[in-house]
């Protein structure tokens, strides 16, 4: 299901780091160019030769930064110990350098300008991956490939066969955010889906999880501690409180929301399934996104 990997690639993208996203990348290039593409790693005291990923076809080196937090300064430094390095040890293979980064909601304007500058500096064409670049080329690939990267997609079939205890470890993992104050719990007006800019994909997987909706109201309803449903739905209201301050919008807050819920332990399947139930359940009954204006609701 496309819906499925657009929220599972976005979330890997903007949640790995360090090695663990440089090995992402690899592996997603690896998968796509057999025999072309070869990741690179350090050995010994000879480093990776500032190469971490060379693409034989197109005579490209790729140098992968992953920080948490980019630094104009540290970046800029690092880029032009990497840039000539590469030119250096790769002369006569390398045609392109690309500067590949998770810095998806944008680099700082003096790192852009450093890029710019060096493009075309000893015959190499210099460009910039981000998300973009990398969802386009991980949705090149097989679904058998994609499904090793990120995992199966919980099917319509998952979705039926989704317990009361799946649903109980989503509300555990929850109920071990910080306790929320007591606020009023209201209903959801219809049109909320549109008046959110909610992608269509997020739409479908929220349509998905719709289906389990009513198993989650079912627990709330009848579990032993009466104010459970209450204390979670004032929780996630919360959270989406503190992501629009921080203007976390539309499908940005659904990945939030969805880690908040525990969808990025990935235990099982079943469990990223009652989380999708439990985030569709609260998206219908509680103040989570924005309710549309009154025209909408009709």
């Amino acid at each position: 299901m496309r819906e499925w990997y657009e929220l599972k690639f976005a979330l890997a993208f903007r949640s790995k780091f360090g090695t663990e996203f440089q090995d992402f990348f690899a592996s997603i290039m690896e998968r796509g160019y057999p025999a072309d593409f070869q990741k690179v790693k350090p050995y010994g005291n000879v480093g990776d030769k500032k190469c971490d990923g060379y693409h034989s076809s197109c005579s490209r080196v790729y140098q992968v930064y992953a920080s948490e937090k980019m630094q104009a300064t540290e970046t800029i430094a690092k880029i032009e110990e990497d840039f000539n390095g590469a030119a250096e040890n790769w002369k006569g293979h390398m045609t392109s350098w690309v500067f590949v980064h998770n810095q998806w909601r944008g680099i700082p304007p003096a790192v852009l300008q450093k890029l710019l500058a060096i493009n075309g500096s000893n015959g190499v064409a210099v460009t910039r991956w981000c998300e973009p670049e990398l969802h386009d080329e991980f949705f090149k690939l097989s679904p058998e490939n994609q499904s090793v990267l990120l995992g199966p997609v919980p099917t319509l079939q998952s979705l039926a066969r989704i317990q009361m205890k799946d649903v109980i470890a989503v509300a555990n993992v929850i109920a071990q955010q910080e306790a929320p104050p007591p606020a009023e719990i209201k209903q959801v007006p219809a049109g909320k889906l549109r008046s959110n800019s909610l992608s269509p994909y997020v739409q479908s997987l929220l349509a998905m999880g719709s289906r389990k909706s009513k198993l989650v109201k079912k627990l709330f309803a009848e579990w032993h501690d009466p104010e459970l449903g209450d204390r979670i739905a004032r929780a996630f209201r919360i959270k989406y409180e503190e992501l629009r301050a921080a203007d976390i919008l539309a499908d940005e807050a659904f990945f939030e929301l969805w880690n908040f819920a525990g969808g990025r332990l990935q235990d099982s399947i079943a469990h990223e399934a009652a989380v999708l139930a439990v985030l569709a359940f609260l998206f219908e009954e509680c103040e989570i996104f924005e309710a549309p204006p009154v025209e909408a609701s009709s």
